[in-house]
């Protein structure tokens, strides 16, 4: 099963469809959109706040109003570390290694006691593959080596955004669609890479690259569980507010609505 299974399951949409799209040089964009504020189910009790900070346009921190924060490092234009505390203790790390082109290639997940889970690390591989799908190898292991495969990803993609996600065991699969819309994130420097972090335990949780997921699917062991995103859009088509419905088998589970209201700057 996928590491984010242990906890959630984080919805990402990655890279573009060839290998330049994991260096970190910058996108053409039409505007300077950034994401400031998400608040979910506003003005209920369950409201809950995250807030994100940016150098320009590199994400330099996201933080929830319950402690949970995500720090981001650079060395120039690339990603080189994620830090993840809660209420002030770091709890995971990952870091991050580049070829000679400044291509994503490696990645290490570090888990520590604090984290609530057992400290582990878990070092992803990419491999990019002449039909423009990513092999994603994780191996797993102790901080020092990570020497046992732990499972493989087959990752697919339409445009920018991820397709499909498949697991080695052929039992798990995650399915994704999206709007024609402008993606809330489409302006975050090295976006792609933000996205790959958005699958690993202590993530940014950043959904969506050029376009917002509509549909987010998840099927195992022949059983099926979706979550639908209705999207309510601004003047420049960025979506301002959504509804998330969540479905077990078919069957609409209520409680797990949500309201999502998007803020930019």
């Amino acid at each position: 099963m996928k590491l984010q299974l242990l906890l959630f399951t984080l919805c990402i949409t990655i890279f573009s469809c060839s290998t330049e799209s994991l260096d970190n040089s910058e996108k053409e964009t039409t505007d300077s959109t950034l994401l400031k504020k998400v608040i979910y189910d506003k003005d209920t009790e369950d409201e809950y706040i995250v807030t994100y900070s940016y150098d320009e346009n590199k994400l330099t921190k996201l933080e929830g109003e319950d402690g949970y924060k995500n720090v981001y490092t650079y060395e120039g234009d690339l990603l080189v570390k994620e830090e993840s505390f809660l209420d002030g203790e770091l709890g995971a790390y990952v870091t991050l290694e580049y070829n000679s082109v400044g291509v994503l290639v490696q990645y290490k997940e570090y888990w520590l006691d604090s984290s609530g889970l057992p400290e582990s690390t878990y070092k992803h591989v990419l491999t990019y593959n002449s039909d423009k799908t990513i092999t994603n190898d994780v191996y797993t292991g102790d901080h020092n080596s990570q020497t046992e495969l732990y499972f493989t990803e087959l990752i697919s993609f339409d445009g920018k955004n991820i397709s499909k996600l498949k697991d080695n065991d052929n039992v798990t699969e995650y399915l994704y669609s999206y709007d024609d819309k402008n993606g809330m994130f489409k302006n975050v420097h090295a976006i792609e890479v933000l996205n790959l972090l958005s699958q690993n335990e202590f993530g940014p949780y950043i959904m969506g690259n050029t376009n917002n997921i509509t549909i987010d699917k998840e099927i195992y062991d022949q059983q099926s569980n979706h979550t639908t995103s209705e999207y309510i859009y601004n003047e420049n088509d960025y979506p301002v507010s959504a509804i998330n419905k969540y479905y077990n088998n078919g069957v609409l589970d209520e409680q797990q609505t949500e309201t999502i209201n998007f803020y930019y700057e």
